[in-house]
């Protein structure tokens, strides 16, 4: 895909920072409380809650005086940043701080992906990434960070969870489709519309989950066209054109705020739809004019 073999992933998010044991936060119940009296200061005794009994206990109020204060600890799932920076240093270009196409293709190989699959470009949503086959440290560490998990494996236990919220919430899978155009843009070159080289195997891997009945002939007719690129505003559009318009185009109005490709390619499928049309009208009426030669040379003597 472009100039590189893989589709890249990175982004940002808030912080969260590995906590050693010794910082966690401990929460506090007690017999006492609940019943609104204290024990003597000496009576305190700290010890881990562990069983459902005690669980019981504890909302009942039902503690001996040997039990005294309890002091029970929540530990929250953080990931550890020592981690996720050597991860980065595993991958990282040696030319420059950042991971490129030859990182990449090994992080997804460690990942068992294939740099095309759904789940690259999902991944890549998630870390906001600037571009293709392009991590930069902060994207690859916030974006670790901000799924809280700092391993491969950890992360490979998050594909169905990422894949699910795309596929299964409309507004989320829609920011991913706007996203992906940003994604294929080449901004070293200042690109501000994708190649058709491009556009179209991202159309390809964004629609993999759900394919539109229309895609097949979308691609059937920009292959066949000369482009200068695909605008912004005909990638976003596009993503409506598949959702409001029936697949025989019956309710497309071309008066409409359409972009003008649309309109054409409509124009296209209708003339080849009517063309079909009157191959089939003409054949039925040939096998009608041959059903009828055979039954009258059926009398024939």
């Amino acid at each position: 895909m472009g100039k590189c073999c893989s589709v890249c992933v990175s982004g940002s998010t808030s912080d969260t920072l590995h906590r050693k044991p010794s910082q966690q936060t401990t929460n506090t119940v007690t017999s006492s409380t609940l019943n609104h009296s204290y024990p003597p200061h000496d009576s305190v005794v700290q010890e881990p809650f562990k069983t459902k009994a005690a669980d019981k206990n504890v909302m009942a109020g039902k503690y001996s005086p040997h039990d005294g204060m309890r002091t029970f600890s929540y530990s929250k799932q953080e990931a550890d940043l020592t981690k996720i920076n050597s991860l980065f240093a595993k991958y990282k270009d040696d030319t420059e701080d950042a991971i490129l196409a030859d990182g990449m293709e090994k992080f997804c190989q460690d990942l068992g992906v294939d740099p095309t699959e759904f789940i690259v470009l999902v991944i890549a949503w998630k870390f906001n990434a600037s571009q293709m086959c392009r991590f930069t440290r902060t994207e690859f560490v916030e974006g670790f960070k901000a799924l809280k998990v700092d391993s491969i494996r950890s992360l490979q236990n998050k594909f169905q969870e990422l894949e699910a919220e795309v596929t299964n919430d409309v507004e989320k899978f829609k920011d991913l489709y706007r996203f992906t155009f940003k994604f294929g843009l080449d901004v070293d070159e200042g690109q501000r519309a994708l190649p058709k080289n491009i556009a179209l195997p991202l159309w390809k891997l964004v629609f993999s989950k759900n394919v539109p009945a229309v895609l097949d002939r979308w691609f059937a007719y920009l292959e066949n066209r000369q482009l200068r690129g695909i605008s912004r505003d005909t990638w976003y559009m596009f993503l409506n054109f598949t959702e409001a318009i029936e697949p025989d185009f019956e309710n497309y109005d071309d008066s409409e705020a359409w972009p003008s490709l649309f309109d054409d390619f409509v124009e296209s499928e209708r003339e080849k739809a009517k063309q079909e049309g009157n191959g089939d009208a003409e054949l039925r009426e040939e096998k009608q004019e041959n059903g009828i030669i055979k039954e009258q040379s059926s009398y024939s003597f």
